[in-house]
């Protein structure tokens, strides 16, 4: 099994209680660089992976794949982690890790480990707060839109499906013994606390 480690931002308190359980128990804990393998040392000893900063296409493609066979070859055994600053679900070394993973090893099971991702640990450096709707971008064109508080989640399905969205997924009461997630067609009415993912399918 392979488990994505979110290390949060950069400060050691900043990790959480079960990203420190991951690491402690994973047999083999890979990292993408210093920075990440430093804030894992305490708890593990990681392994530093290359990815060279580069725009030829070709040449990523090779690293990732040599890299994804790497790490399957540990997590195909036993219980393997991957660390990352941030979160490992947004704009993350992991995420194109696990894609080419499931491609190529598609029988490992994999999981990740929220954490303190750039955009509030930006806020809470900056002293502000979003109390409305706000744009994340790395400057490419937008694939995917989260909608929280989606108490009537079909109606903004309809209305997302219109604009060119065709995945959905909602999300209720995440971490709690209450959760539900919901795939594909998507019901009238929903708790406050939901949030609904929508991804244009290219």
């Amino acid at each position: 099994m392979l488990v994505g480690v979110s290390l949060g931002p950069g400060d050691p308190g900043l990790l959480t209680l079960r990203a420190i359980e991951v690491l402690r128990a994973s047999r083999k804990v890979f990292a993408p660089g210093e920075l990440a393998a430093e804030l894992a040392r305490p708890y593990c000893e990681p392994e530093i992976l290359d990815f060279p900063m580069t725009d030829d296409l070709e040449r990523l493609e090779e690293i990732w794949e040599r890299n994804a066979d790497t790490v399957a070859s540990y997590a195909g055994k036993y219980l393997t982690s991957f660390a990352c600053l941030g979160d490992v679900n947004t704009f993350s070394t992991f995420s194109h890790l696990r894609r080419v993973l499931m491609r190529r090893h598609p029988g490992i099971e994999i999981d990740t480990v929220p954490g303190v991702g750039i955009i509030p640990a930006a806020a809470s450096r900056f002293g502000i707060g979003f109390e409305r709707s706000f744009l994340v971008s790395d400057g490419s064109e937008p694939d995917a839109v989260l909608r929280l508080k989606a108490t009537r989640p079909a109606s903004i399905a309809a209305e997302l499906h219109a604009q060119g969205y065709s995945e959905f997924i909602l999300g209720s009461r995440l971490y709690t013994a209450d959760e539900m997630i919901v795939r594909g067609e998507m019901p009238e009415r929903s708790s406050y606390f939901s949030v609904l993912y929508a991804r244009r399918v290219r």
